[in-house]
């Protein structure tokens, strides 16, 4: 008995940090930061990251990757702001965390094919070099842990939604 408590404790010290609001703002603040940056910085140059996009060799239509490079960024930019004020925040948490995951296999199949090309991911403020795939995998992994917290945990009290919902009661 003594240890069934005793794991009920860990568990509940585990979820309470897990589903803590301050670990919300964080991941919040940080994961909608890089998707407000990423996709400020690749807004005005649609042909820069449809070339980064074809330098993984993947064989995608031409009509998917001019759409991709047109739409993709506006769309980090409205979902790192919504990430930012906290707004449909768990819409949101799950929306970033297909793209991670779809960006996760990109990257992931170009390192394993020794590609040495860069990510696109930050458009060309991260210059002509390429980078380590294995690295921006890693950060990538890094992000989609934070996606999926905000993901599963209720909206932080520091939050627009938690407001509004404040508001509606």
């Amino acid at each position: 008995m003594a240890e069934q408590e005793k794991g009920r404790r860990k568990y509940r010290a585990v979820c309470g940090v897990l589903f803590s609001p301050y670990l919300s703002l964080v991941s919040r603040l940080v994961l909608g930061g890089v998707f407000l940056y990423a996709g400020a910085s690749k807004v005005f140059d649609p042909g820069g990251l449809a070339a980064s996009i074809r330098s993984y060799g993947l064989g995608l239509p031409e009509w998917f990757v001019t759409l991709s490079a047109y739409a993709l960024p506006p769309f980090e930019v409205l979902l790192g702001l919504y990430l930012l004020v906290g707004l449909f925040t768990r819409a949101s948490a799950w929306t970033t965390n297909g793209l991670m995951i779809l960006f996760i296999v990109a990257l992931a199949q170009g390192a394993l094919r020794g590609l040495e090309i860069d990510c696109g991911c930050f458009g060309s403020a991260s210059g002509d070099e390429a980078s380590s795939l294995w690295v921006d995998l890693a950060r990538d992994l890094g992000l989609l842990a934070l996606g999926l917290q905000l993901a599963f945990a209720p909206p932080g009290k520091f939050s627009l939604d938690a407001r509004l919902r404040r508001n509606r009661t």
